[in-house]
Parts: C-alpha cells; sequence; structure tokens
C-alpha cells in the first residue's frame, strides 16, 4: 500500500512539472496567432498594388464548335508607373465596355460613330477574358443584305478595388475592323 501511495505522488509531481510546459506552450501559440503569417502569399487587400493603367485588344472570335462569328473577345493588360506588367488573382472589380459601330458615307468618305450598347462585367483575374457574344450587341447593328463587315470601336473604362474616393480608369478609343464579320461563303 506504501508503495502505490508513493507512485501516486511521482504521478502527481510529474503533471505538476509539465503544467509550466503547458501553460508556456498555449501562451506562445496565443502570442503568434496575432501575427501575419509570412509564408502566406495573398495579400489581404483587394486593391491592385501599383495600378496606373490599362490596355486592351480586341478581336472578333470563334469560342465554341460551330463555324459562326461567336463575338469579341478582349484582353486586358494593366501596368504600373513604369510600365511594368501587373498580374493579380481575385480582385474583383468591374469592367464597363461601350460598343460603337462606324459608318463611312459620301465622297471623301466621312466617318461617323454610333454609340450601340454598353456592357459591365466583373473582372478578377490579370489572365482572364471578356466575351462579349454577337448576341449582345448584334441586334443594334444596321445589317445590310447580303452581310457586309462593319467596323467598330470600344471604349473601355475600369473601376479599380478598393479605390477611395472611386476612380475610373478609361483607355483610348480603339476601333477593330470587324465589329460584326459576315459569313464566310466557303464554311
Amino acid at each position: 500500500m506504501h508503495r502505490v501511495k508513493e507512485a501516486c505522488k511521482a504521478m502527481r509531481l510529474a503533471g505538476l512539472r509539465s503544467l509550466p510546459f503547458l501553460i508556456f506552450t498555449v501562451a506562445i501559440v496565443g502570442v503568434l496567432a496575432g501575427c501575419d503569417n509570412p509564408f502566406d502569399p495573398l495579400k489581404s487587400s483587394d486593391k491592385i498594388q501599383g495600378l496606373t493603367y490599362f490596355d486592351f485588344a480586341a478581336t472578333q472570335e470563334h469560342w465554341d464548335s460551330d463555324p459562326e462569328w461567336d463575338g469579341i473577345q478582349i484582353s486586358m493588360n494593366y501596368f504600373n508607373e513604369f510600365g511594368d506588367t501587373l498580374s493579380f488573382h481575385d480582385k474583383p472589380h468591374k469592367v464597363q465596355i461601350d460598343i460603337y459601330s462606324e459608318e463611312s458615307s459620301g465622297t471623301p468618305p466621312v466617318v461617323t460613330r454610333k454609340f450601340l450598347t454598353s456592357k459591365t462585367v466583373v473582372y478578377s483575374n490579370s489572365d482572364d477574358l471578356i466575351r462579349i457574344p454577337i448576341e449582345f450587341y448584334g441586334g443594334f447593328l444596321s445589317i445590310a443584305d447580303p452581310p457586309v463587315d462593319i467596323p467598330g470601336c470600344l471604349l473601355v473604362h475600369v473601376f479599380p478595388p478598393q479605390e477611395s474616393p472611386k476612380r475610373e480608369l478609361i483607355a483610348p478609343l480603339q476601333c477593330i475592323p470587324d465589329l460584326y464579320k459576315k459569313e464566310s461563303e466557303t464554311l
């Protein structure tokens, strides 16, 4: 019986020795919980750091299996003040695309632009493409019979995320030769 009491006493002492270690461990974990993880690759800000201006390229494209043209595909490039390309992910913001048609008439030809419509999309990643189906803007075009290619222009507005006061970047008007492209008879 005496040996059992001694064993219990030894166990109690061993438990008491590990108590300071347990308290120390909990304190360290509590202190470090408030620190940023230096290995976390994502910044906590939704702001696109260093964004000064942007540029875009637009073309008429096919993106499904049928032979008909599907619409306009726009690729966007964001730059800092030094002209370096900025890459970002999960930074949702609005991009507004204004679509104009171009018509020329008379001699010498006089080009007039007609506002067709505007589309606003949410753009989140620098490597995304913006696709605007022909069905979205085609109803606003004056398509001749027989159809001909119709040139047009795009004006793109970017509203960067987390900007206060709200700021808007606008790229120069960019004209494309084939806002509407007639179907080739060889297809």
